[in-house]
């Protein structure tokens, strides 16, 4: 079955939940969560101003049915991130010049600028596999990246200047895959302790460091200093896949023959796609999720740094010590005793 909704229905769908439902910070009014509507969706979105220009949301969902999601072309004043963090779905925006249909897959970044947004359709399917949805969103007014120039005009850099166009223009649009950095920010996110005013000051500084990659990100693109994939569409999105069954299960991972099997690919070309995708091994992908998830364990939980070791699949104490001290400078043991 096929559910269609505007964009309109999607916003009027969302009911406020009380504190005893799924409110995250009681003491904050403008860190808001709201349900999804049961008939088409099974999940919440949480919707936090941190302060006049710089809005974040994350969404947690399961479609019950196959959504198709049409909105009509709308003047954007803001900059647009949304990062993809579980989930397939496809985006086909249609604009007096062309129709462009781009399939996204978890570990993708969505960037869009200000300007006229043209018609789309976004398709979230109906595979049992793919209606999980995970994602963080990011929206931030054009006023709050003037305020990081340097330059005594208050002119973008020009690298930067294609992301502000007045209505009458497209906005600008890029798909990208989600870096090492980029993720373990967004994980730092998602995993947020504080409440409060710690929380607000936390979560800003980690929204503005996320923009910021993304931001190097786009300037090396447009100074050509990041190689075009050679992918097609169909292998990158394997690739994605490979990656999602990878960090399944991080103390019995598959071996690089069985992944490229389970998700059709031969050896040769997994390497390349993670290479391309990733800008890393498919090993350095694995260890260095690893070392975050253990991160997050020791900063968060009362455990052992061998019952950390063991839960991201390390079978060595000191070998998983060894690989942390080189990522962050700093042994397990000193690391958690700093968060306490």
């Amino acid at each position: 079955m096929t559910i269609r909704l505007t964009e309109a229905d999607v916003e009027e769908q969302f009911q406020e939940a009380n504190e005893e439902e799924l409110q995250f910070d009681p003491t904050d009014g403008l860190d808001i969560t709201l349900k999804y509507d049961a008939r088409f969706s099974q999940g919440w979105r949480r919707e936090i101003d941190l302060r006049e220009g710089i809005c974040l949301s994350i969404d947690q969902t399961r479609s019950v049915d196959r959504i198709l999601v049409d909105s009509t072309a709308y003047e954007a004043h803001y900059i647009y991130l949304r990062f993809l963090l579980l989930g397939r779905y496809q985006r086909t925006s249609i604009s007096k010049l062309s129709e462009i249909s781009l399939s996204r897959t978890s570990g993708q970044y969505l960037l869009l600028g200000s300007g006229t947004s043209p018609k789309q359709t976004e398709d979230y399917r109906d595979d049992p596999d793919t209606r999980f949805y995970s994602s963080i969103t990011i929206v931030v007014e054009p006023e709050i990246l003037y305020s990081f120039t340097a330059s005594g005009n208050g002119e973008l850099p020009k690298h930067l200047r294609h992301l502000i166009r007045p209505p009458e223009r497209e906005g600008y649009a890029r798909s990208g895959n989600t870096q090492l950095a980029m993720a373990a920010v967004l994980q730092q996110i998602l995993h947020c302790s504080y409440q409060g005013i710690t929380k607000r000051a936390y979560l800003e500084g980690k929204v503005v460091e996320l923009a910021a990659l993304v931001l190097d990100h786009e300037i090396a693109i447009q100074q050509g200093e990041v190689k075009k994939t050679t992918l097609k569409p169909e292998q990158i999105e394997r690739v994605h896949y490979a990656r999602e069954i990878l960090l399944r299960d991080l103390d019995n991972p598959p071996s690089l023959e069985a992944l490229a099997q389970q998700v059709g690919l031969n050896d040769f070309m997994l390497r390349q796609g993670f290479r391309q995708a990733f800008g890393t091994t498919v090993f350095g992908q694995l260890q260095a999720h690893r070392l975050e998830i253990a991160k997050q364990l020791l900063a968060e939980q009362d455990i052992s740094v061998m019952e950390v070791a063991q839960r991201v699949g390390y079978a060595s104490v000191p070998s998983f010590v060894k690989a942390f001290k080189r990522k962050f400078e700093i042994t397990p043991k000193t690391y958690q005793k700093a968060c306490r």
